[in-house]
């Protein structure tokens, strides 16, 4: 018997369903774990204020190895690992918020850590047996190892079913022999514990040979396991980014993480889980560049008048603002339905990488502007804020891979039904009961709007207006599943759109079950700045999603299109003024 599939809010938000359950009441820590997460984060502030040097590690491009050591010391290498194996063992939540707060201080130590934890070493606690477990844990959390994710190469970025590496079963040795390389892996250079994805030969049940992906553990103890030397790069100059080589190295099959063949899903699992620690240190970062360009526009002035006076500087505070609310309230929100367990989060976690590292560029870049030529300076830290987010569009799954992965997962169930509504008008009579259900969902759909629960009367119009622009993804995925059919797949400025609508929905809907739960908790006078933020948050949203919505059908794809190709052509700009 199949399992049931895990219910996901915005997978149902494609096929017109709400489901309220998983959104509200908005969660809260847990009381213990807050307190537990409070001294942390006070702990680490100590410990970067006294001892990290930001402008020392970007421009030495390296952390220093006793900043390393005491992070170890300080069990900052264990905070998602549970206790029984000598770690922390955070909540998504808490680890998430750590993450958030380290960023503030220095982007690569926080990705150095959130590399180890949200991805490298991720794939024991997902997938690992109770052996593998007991021997590498405790030394992951106290940082005697380093993880590091092994999943690009140089033939295979965003096409992760194209890597080259290969691990071929020895039965006689009790081992795999794994050859190849990996490109861009962050913790690469410090490593000795790595998760490396390789391709395997393996004989089906009809006795034909196929390549199937696997997941491996593979230690930097092992012959034939080196290290390129450290990229130099735009940012993130403190972390290592190196190559890593696998030369006919021996790993033994006690090494295989979970199932062979069953690697991609492994890495796919992990990215998931893994990008809310990416979207939480990007908010970090903005907190901390906003506040030091608020303490210049505060002071400095122009024309007899503050810079923040000035409403063209207002604007661009509050739309950082607004923002920032949204993002942190769809983070928080999909870092719970993650240590649930029975909730399918793959569409949230991209939504929100996609979101936080979009409005992480934005919201930076403004901030240098808001500074004006200062921010330019390298003696100030805007020009080394605006480095440093830059990668987060690209980590862990692009933002247009992602899109893409958004609007085609939310309209493969909605596809299916259809598939099967267009069978059944093949043999009408057999399918006379999925046909009379789809008449009725229907005439249903169109007459009345499926609503959320009732919300605080300060909240209604943007609830109102998510409602209603639900039900118009709703109608929008269905036209494009019946005019584009499997086709859909290859019209991705499509695609884009719907998945841009889905990632405003769900931003509508965490802000406001956030701001509604804290109204049930606090009144509503003191929360009228939330109120604030929620209702222009839903206002820019509802008002992105119609124009999103309006050129899925009205657009110039065809004519984008050829531009792009004769300018591919001529490989340049071909024109100039006669």
């Amino acid at each position: 018997m199949s399992k049931l599939p895990k219910p996901s809010f915005s997978k149902a938000l494609f096929s017109g369903v709400l489901l309220d359950e998983l959104i509200f009441p908005y969660p809260e820590m847990d009381k213990e774990e807050k307190e537990n997460f409070e001294l942390m984060r006070e702990s680490f502030k100590k410990f970067a204020n006294d001892k990290v040097d930001p402008v020392k590690i970007d421009k030495e491009a390296e952390i220093p190895q006793e900043i390393i050591d005491e992070l170890k010391e300080l069990g900052f290498f264990g905070m998602i690992i549970p206790e029984e194996y000598e770690g922390f063992g955070f909540s998504t939540t808490a680890y998430v918020k750590m993450l958030e707060a380290i960023t503030e201080h220095d982007p690569s130590i926080a990705l150095t850590l959130g590399a180890h934890q949200s991805i490298g070493l991720k794939s024991l606690l997902m997938f690992g047996t109770e052996d593998q477990k007991k021997k590498y844990l405790p030394k992951l959390a106290t940082g005697e190892m380093i993880a590091a994710y092994c999943l690009t190469e140089p033939g295979a970025g965003s096409d992760a079913a194209g890597i080259k590496t290969r691990a071929v079963r020895d039965d006689k040795k009790g081992v795999y022999v794994l050859n190849g390389s990996k490109l861009w892996i962050t913790n690469g250079g410090i490593a000795d514990f790595f998760t490396v994805f390789a391709k395997e030969p393996i004989t089906d049940t009809k006795g034909d040979e196929h390549d199937k992906i696997s997941a491996f553990i593979v230690t930097r103890d092992m012959p034939g396991v080196s290290s390129g030397k450290e990229e130099d790069k735009l940012g993130i100059k403190g972390s290592s980014t190196t190559e890593v080589f696998f030369d006919n190295v021996e790993v033994p099959f006690e090494n295989l993480i979970g199932e062979r063949g069953k690697g991609f899903k492994v890495a796919m699992e992990i990215l998931n889980s893994g990008r809310l620690g990416l979207a939480g240190g990007t908010l970090g970062g903005i907190r901390k560049v906003l506040k030091d360009a608020m303490d210049h526009i505060t002071q400095r002035e122009q024309f007899r008048k503050k810079l923040a006076e000035f409403e063209v500087i207002k604007e661009k505070i509050a739309q950082i603002a607004i923002d920032m609310f949204a993002a942190e309230s769809m983070i928080y929100l999909t870092t719970v339905l993650i240590d649930r367990g029975d909730v399918d989060y793959s569409l949230e976690s991209a939504i929100c990488k996609i979101k936080a590292s979009e409005i992480g560029w934005s919201a930076i870049n403004e901030c240098l502007q808001m500074v004006g030529g200062m921010g330019y300076m390298n003696e100030y830290p805007f020009q080394r804020a605006l480095r440093d987010v830059r990668i987060n569009p690209i980590f862990e799954g692009t933002n247009e891979i992602l899109r893409m992965f958004v609007a085609l997962a939310g309209l493969q169930e909605r596809g299916e039904y259809l598939k099967k509504i267009g069978s059944a008008l093949k043999d009408p009579i057999k399918g006379f009961g999925l046909l009379t259900d789809y008449a009725t969902e229907w005439v249903v759909n169109r007459v009345s709007t499926e609503r959320i629960r009732e919300v605080h009367p300060a909240l209604a119009n943007a609830k109102a207006e998510f409602e209603n622009w639900a039900k118009n993804l709703h109608f929008s995925a269905e036209r494009v599943l019946i005019h584009y059919g499997k086709n859909i797949i290859y019209r991705e400025m499509v695609s884009e759109r719907l998945a841009n609508a889905a990632i405003d929905l769900y931003g509508m809907i965490a802000t406001i079950s956030r701001v509604d739960t804290l109204i049930k908790k606090k009144g509503e006078e003191k929360c009228r700045r939330e109120i604030k933020l929620c209702n222009a948050f839903a206002e820019q949203a509802w008002r992105r999603i119609r124009r999103n919505l309006l050129m899925v059908d009205k657009n110039i794809d065809k004519e984008m299109k050829e531009i792009a190709e004769f300018i591919t052509e001529e490989k340049q700009y071909p024109f100039e003024t006669e």
